[in-house]
């Protein structure tokens, strides 16, 4: 009598689980904890682990070529100083109140920046493929996501942040429009057929409040709030949010049960950053990224989850009785 209740409980849960919207995995910069980051291999890897979304950070180059880049800087993820010929570009500048010593991405051309190479940013991950592979245009990008789509019918979502907006504003390029512009070019995102789609294919991010509301007046596509404040949580402010925004992309380490709840009440999705099985898991958890993933998905109830490691995520969400040996307290 115990084991066919024990069996029913379970077929009853795995139902519920089945039919409940699942978290969205986002491939923080692709398949990020295993090649180097923005690299074409690595978003590639993000759709062979069954991501939803890759996710790159577009930064524009000095002839206002989107590329994908993190920080305005060359220093930290390419091999940029290792050819003489660019040392005289190094320079210094205030960026968002901070002074930056470099090479910034928008000094160089397009074909200048396709002969650097990529490398590994984090000392405890493989430098193996350091220098192996370029950096990628938005260009690129979409059209590895077409031929995904042409091979297996299932289309990979692009989830693309709009970095430091009014520092390239400041030289001269308008990147809310030029995105849109671009974006209207491609045929895969305007097909009549939707098969394989998921809901948005294209959900646009960025930290500052000007170009989503910009956006927010021109496009319909989905657009995200990113933050690293502890200023948000507050009811009005995100009822204010939701005037411009469909989802909030807080740090993780910000969330609890009561703030997701907020940006709830508020119609807002929530999709924290960043979820890495080789560094910064909360101290509460002991190292186990599972734990990790398990209280944000089962005890918050977060929307989707910003990670590198998109198999170790997908394996967590893939699994409906996981839930049940979760203690939220």
């Amino acid at each position: 009598m115990i084991s066919r209740l024990l069996f029913f409980l379970f077929t009853i849960a795995n139902a519920i689980w089945e039919e409940s919207p699942k978290p969205l995995i986002i491939a923080h910069r692709g398949a990020s904890g295993y090649i180097p980051e923005h690299s074409i291999p690595a978003y590639q890897l993000a759709m062979d682990l069954n991501t939803n979304y890759i996710e790159p950070d577009l930064c524009l180059s000095k002839d206002g070529v989107f590329v994908a880049l993190h920080d305005l800087l060359l220093d930290d993820t390419t091999n940029v100083a290792s050819f003489p010929v660019y040392s005289n570009r190094k320079r210094t500048q205030e960026v968002d109140g901070q002074m930056l010593t470099g090479y910034f991405v928008n000094d160089f051309t397009i074909g200048e920046l396709k002969e650097l190479g990529l490398n590994q940013r984090l000392p405890q991950r493989t430098q193996i493929y350091n220098g192996l592979f370029q950096i990628p245009t938005l260009d690129e990008i979409i059209s590895l996501i077409q031929s995904e789509y042409n091979k297996t019918g299932i289309l990979y979502g692009i989830f693309p942040e709009l970095k430091h907006p009014s520092y390239f504003e400041s030289a001269g390029f308008d990147m809310d429009v030029m995105l849109l512009d671009q974006l209207a070019g491609y045929d895969i995102f305007n097909s009549t057929n939707k098969s394989g789609f998921p809901e948005h294919p294209i959900i646009i991010q960025c930290f500052e409040e000007n170009t989503l509301q910009s956006l927010n007046n021109k496009t319909d596509i989905p657009l995200v709030l990113l933050s690293d404040s502890n200023d948000i949580w507050n009811q009005e402010y995100l009822t204010r949010v939701s005037a411009f925004a469909n989802a909030i992309g807080p740090n993780k380490k910000e969330l609890n049960l009561k703030k997701i709840q907020m940006a709830h009440n508020a119609n807002l999705k929530v999709y924290p950053w960043t979820f890495r099985a080789d560094s910064d898991i909360g101290i509460q958890f002991n190292g186990s990224f599972s734990d990790e993933q398990l209280y944000y998905i089962c005890c918050l109830s977060v929307d989707g989850l910003f990670t590198e490691f998109p198999d170790r995520t997908r394996e967590i969400i893939n699994n409906p009785v996981n839930c049940d040996k979760v203690d939220c307290l």
